[in-house]
């Protein structure tokens, strides 16, 4: 039902935008759409060229600022220079180097190169001419120990050189243009599974030494932008911390959520902030300067040589509006061109990222009507609602962009203009019927008006359901002798209790859609998967009572199943009295006030476990330490149950498997 809903979501959005005409690419594109997934999209790039070149496996390219373009020829031991057309206008480093793997161009035409054969770093001047090489730094501090394994190469303003060194475990390795060592620079942070820190604390350390030490990841390519920020890409890491974005100071600004890849190859950044990377895979990722994905695209080349798809990518660069990506395995330059829908897009993040953001809204509206499934285009429009007062607006297209903090504080905005309007009226309506109230309850004491009322409550009281209840109130003020009455069969039922449990999965269901947005796990109601949740609901309160009968049983409990299902449902009765009024203030609060709504039911929840403690000694006659061991193993019994469950489930799909298997080749052979 879930993706039946998704799915109708996404024709019904698509029928509505207009489609620019172009040529069918070899590709899907795919840009961050709503529930923070992927959406397919129109074309951003276009293939427009490969370009065959006199190269053998180049590694490493690179676009200068006087539009030449430099390529490692890695194969043949040389850099080459091409012009506009891709025509080789000069050659360094014949008689150089050996295996030259990255490349850096400076202004003046200086060329800082990473030779992999050599394992040192070579500086050429413009005509190419050696002007220093120099390999392992001789410093103490570089490290008695450690590899100088230069791979790629960027340099910054100020002349330092930044160097993948591989298997650097300490970062890139900072070296100044005479080949001294500077220092270690944008690290990364080694990954602790739970499996490692299980090994730590029971495996000796003659055990763990045998063991892959645990370190970071080395860095595999990089790029500095014009604010001397550097870019670093990591292969083999996790893929929303491939990418890292680090100031001067090495402190890293991508510490948010970000789609990526675990094969990246390189990395490339504009001057106005867009990162452009290229995966082994041959997809290609464009994100916005904050990390936000843009969009997705390409593929492999496998022999059936489309235009657009790649077989081996190493670099990519961005060259005006288009991309330039070098692969190795083709010897070529495979060139992709912007589309209208792209450049739309681009053209409002350079003014949105600058803070014009009543200017880049005439931009995402436009990427709006080719599609309406680009969620940075909301986060736009709502910006320039917010910025120009618009909260109305502002609050539809923060809710559209899932943004809950932007939604928060224009809520809050709009809340306090009402508050101002009606405040002083809604305080004088409470005083004035608090004064009636008062005035009513002294007459009503004197006169007896209710005593009717009273009367049919008592008489209504009579009918068992009715009754049950009331007597839920009872748990309030006097549990223990509340749960005594159900344990002597006095009180409560199996039928009130089957009640409560339905009314615990509504509950359940209602919040799941009337929660507020801003404490809403979901965006929008097609995200909500219903059977799911009333699954995960059912499944544990059911799990509860057989295990805890089961525990009680072998442990001399005097309460019986009905017992523990009637008393589990009373025991839940916070939970059925305040989890849907809670439910409803949340929409008429905001994050400034999340402690209201977070402790709210963290108390019902304290409270329904406190419930379930006394239920399960009074009902079993427990003293308080059996009390805490019935609860204990009950939680492991029910764990158990989902354990064998689980167990079972995956014998069963592999006998189904096996015998359906069984058949199909029966079939065949008959």
């Amino acid at each position: 039902m879930k993706k039946l809903l998704t799915l109708l979501l996404l024709l019904i959005v698509l029928a509505g935008t207009t489609l620019p005409a172009q040529a069918v690419s070899p590709y899907t594109t795919w840009t961050l759409g709503p529930g923070s997934s992927l959406w397919p999209t129109q074309d951003a790039y276009t293939p427009l060229d490969q370009i065959d070149l006199p190269v053998d496996a180049p590694e490493d390219m690179f676009y200068a600022a006087d539009g030449s373009l430099y390529i490692a020829d890695t194969g043949n031991s040389r850099i080459i220079k091409l012009d506009a057309a891709f025509q080789v206008v000069a050659e360094y480093g014949v008689d150089i180097l050996d295996a030259p793997t990255g490349l850096y161009v400076d202004e003046e035409g200086t060329l800082y190169i990473a030779d992999a054969g050599k394992n040192t770093v070579i500086i050429l001047d413009a005509d190419g001419n050696l002007v220093n090489e120099f390999g392992r730094p001789s410093e103490p501090l570089f490290g008695a120990n450690r590899e100088f394994l230069p791979r790629k190469i960027s340099v910054d303003t100020r002349r330092n050189l930044y160097i993948v060194s591989e298997s650097s475990v300490d970062g890139l390795v900072m070296m100044n243009t005479s080949g001294n060592f500077i220092g270690y620079f944008g690290a990364n942070s080694a990954e602790m599974s739970l499996k490692m820190i299980l090994q730590r604390m029971f495996l000796t350390e003659d055990q763990l030494d045998q063991f892959i030490r645990n370190e970071a990841a080395s860095p595999s390519n990089l790029d500095i932008d014009n604010q001397s920020l550097v870019y670093t890409i990591t292969a083999g890491a996790d893929r929303d911390k491939a990418i890292r974005k680090f100031t001067v100071s090495g402190r890293n600004l991508f510490d948010r959520w970000m789609f990526g890849s675990r094969t990246f190859r390189d990395i490339t950044v504009s001057d106005d902030g867009l990162m452009v990377t290229v995966d082994q895979e041959g997809t290609i990722f464009e994100y916005d300067q904050n990390g936000a994905l843009l969009f997705g695209f390409g593929g492999l080349d496998r022999g059936d040589q489309r235009l657009g798809l790649l077989s081996n990518p190493t670099a990519i660069e961005r060259v005006g509006e288009n991309l330039y990506v070098l692969d190795k395995e083709k010897n070529a330059v495979v060139t992709y061109q912007v589309t209208a829908f792209a450049r739309q897009l681009h053209n409002g993040v350079r003014l949105y990222m600058e803070g014009f953001y009543t200017e880049a809204r005439p931009f995402f509206n436009d990427v709006l009507n080719f599609n309406g499934l680009v969620i940075l285009s909301y986060e736009a429009l709502a910006s320039a609602a917010y910025k120009d007062s618009d909260y109305a607006n502002a609050l539809q297209f923060y809710r559209l962009a899932e943004n809950r903090a932007g939604y928060s504080e224009t809520f809050w905005e709009l809340r306090n203009a009402v508050l101002q309007r009606h405040l002083g009226n809604a305080i004088g309506v409470m005083f004035f019927g608090w004064i009636a109230f008062s005035v009513f309850g002294r007459l009503e004491r004197r006169y007896r008006w209710l005593d009717p009322l009273r009367a049919l409550g008592e008489r209504a009281q009579r009918i068992h359901l009715i009754d049950d209840f009331v007597f839920m109130f009872r748990f309030i003020k006097q549990p223990m002798d509340s749960f005594y009455y159900i344990k002597k069969n006095l009180r409560g039922s199996l039928l009130f209790a089957g009640l409560i449990y339905l009314w615990i999965v509504i509950i359940r269901v209602l919040a799941l859609y009337l929660t507020g947005f801003v404490f809403s796990p979901y965006a929008t109601w097609w995200q909500i998967d219903v059977e799911m949740e009333i699954v995960f609901t059912v499944v544990p309160l059911a799990l509860w009572n057989i295990a805890n009968y089961l525990i009680a049983t072998i442990s001399d409990g005097e309460g019986s199943l009905r017992h523990v299902i009637i008393g589990s449902a009373y025991s839940l009765f916070p939970y059925v009295l305040l989890g849907l009024p809670i439910t409803l203030i949340s929409n008429v609060l905001t994050l400034n006030e999340e402690f209201i709504y977070s402790f709210s039911m963290q108390l019902v929840w304290l409270w329904s476990g406190i419930m379930i403690v006394i239920m399960v000694k009074e009902v079993h006659n427990f003293s308080f330490g059996e009390t805490v061991r019935n609860i204990l193993a009950t939680l492991f019994t029910m764990a158990m149950f989902l354990l064998t469950t689980y167990i079972l489930y995956v014998l069963f799909t592999q006998l189904y498997e096996f015998v359906a298997a069984v058949i199909r080749e029966v079939g065949l052979r008959g």
